[in-house]
């Protein structure tokens, strides 16, 4: 009975153990994380050029669903030659 119980407390104070050593790297990593992605000049820049360019592609993606829709004689239904979905 006490050496399987010796073993079972055992592997519980290990498993405890590497929860313990995972939360710390978990807390490390977020810190580090936390470190390298603050609110930069570069990375604000870079946020504001890919906010630019999801704004165009969306526009983009409109003219060409209203585009898809004209047809040679302004009757504005789908031609159904390249539905974008």
């Amino acid at each position: 009975m006490w050496p399987v119980y010796n073993l079972l407390e055992a592997r519980r104070i290990a498993a405890e153990r590497v929860r313990e050593s995972d939360q710390a790297r978990l807390a490390r990593d977020a810190n580090l994380y936390r470190l390298n992605h603050r609110d930069g000049e570069a990375n604000a820049l870079r946020r504001g050029a890919a906010r630019i360019a999801l704004a165009a592609s969306q526009v983009s993606l409109r003219v060409a669903r209203l585009l898809d829709e004209c047809v040679a004689d302004g009757a504005g239904t789908s031609n159904g030659v390249s539905p974008l979905g």
